[in-house]
């Protein structure tokens, strides 16, 4: 139980945190989107422009909430992935 509760009130503390826009790019991230600078995506998921994509990934990568292995964005946590996609994105 302490230990559930102590992940997600982590998980909770650090979405609190975040933009709109990281929001939305985590949330195309999550979605398996590999084209996230189309417009088809960046409409789907209500990201307003490469730039913010840009700024959101480099913010997140610097927060070490996401990795780049060689252009390769991954989750540091796989946890927090997990919980982002079926408790925090599921609403």
């Amino acid at each position: 139980f302490s230990i559930s509760f102590l992940v997600i009130g982590k998980n909770v503390t650090i979405t609190e945190k975040l933009t709109t826009q990281q929001l939305n790019y985590l949330k195309a991230l999550i979605a398996g989107e590999k084209a996230i600078s189309s417009t088809d995506v960046m409409h789907r998921y209500k990201i307003s422009s490469t730039t913010s994509i840009a700024r959101s990934k480099a913010a997140l990568i610097k927060n070490d909430i996401l990795d780049n292995n060689a252009g390769e964005i991954s989750f540091q946590d796989p946890i927090y992935a997990y919980w982002l996609k079926t408790e925090y994105f599921a609403k």
